[in-house]
């Protein structure tokens, strides 16, 4: 975790970094408040105190990541879309966000602890899958969908786009979570801004060749 903090607060970072990758390694079934707070080199007693017990911590996991990608994304996704967006207003601002989940996993030093607990959250059921979902999967997928529908024509009419919009977002999830085959297939020595920056150049082409082709669809004869 990147912030500079002291006292209780760095206590209160170091567990819930701790919690992360521990949670996203193994599982939060599988991680006792022992090994948490040994792994945060902080006494055990301070998990119910900051947080309530085993449960309030994992909740404090999941603001974080959430917090980490509402900032990232920016008022594209936080703030209500400006009147009157064009489609390539809306294409460009869609690609720069999805690119933006692309390059996060290039740029920040846990973007492999958040993405292994992001995973394992979303994939398997949990009581905190729902303040996930609620908080940023539907948000980020309803966006989305806004952009897309805007993008291709259809401003007010997002029926039958759902699924192309989870296509485009599952190949940032892709190089997020299969980025070690990714290195190993293309023969790079890691993932950083460059490799996230070539990658982002394919999915860009992809997102525009799919504009293209739901745009002619919805033209004059289309």
């Amino acid at each position: 975790m990147a912030r500079q903090v002291s006292g209780a607060a760095a206590t209160r970072a170091s567990l819930v970094s701790a919690a992360l990758e521990l949670f996203g390694n193994h599982g939060y079934d599988a991680v006792s408040t022992r090994q948490i707070a040994d792994h945060a080199a902080a006494n055990i007693g301070s998990i119910a105190y900051h947080f309530g017990g085993k449960p309030g911590l994992r909740n404090a996991c999941v603001e974080y990541v959430i917090e980490v990608i509402v900032e990232a994304l920016g008022p594209g996704f936080s703030q209500p879309l400006p009147p009157h967006l064009k489609p390539d207003e809306a294409l460009n601002l869609l690609e720069g966000m999805i690119g933006t989940l692309i390059r996060i996993g290039s740029t920040r030093p846990d973007a492999d602890q958040i993405s292994n607990f992001m995973t394992r959250e979303l994939v398997m059921p949990g009581e905190v899958d729902g303040l996930l979902y609620d908080r940023m999967a539907q948000p980020l997928h309803d966006r989305f969908c806004q952009l897309f529908a805007i993008a291709v024509g259809r401003p007010d009419n997002v029926a039958g786009l759902e699924l192309t919009v989870f296509s485009l977002l599952g190949q940032s999830v892709f190089f997020r979570i299969c980025k070690p085959v990714v290195v190993k297939r293309m023969g790079w020595k890691g993932f950083g801004l460059c490799e996230a920056q070539a990658a982002i150049a394919v999915f860009s082409d992809n997102l525009r060749a799919i504009v293209a082709y739901h745009r002619s669809r919805n033209g004059p004869g289309g």
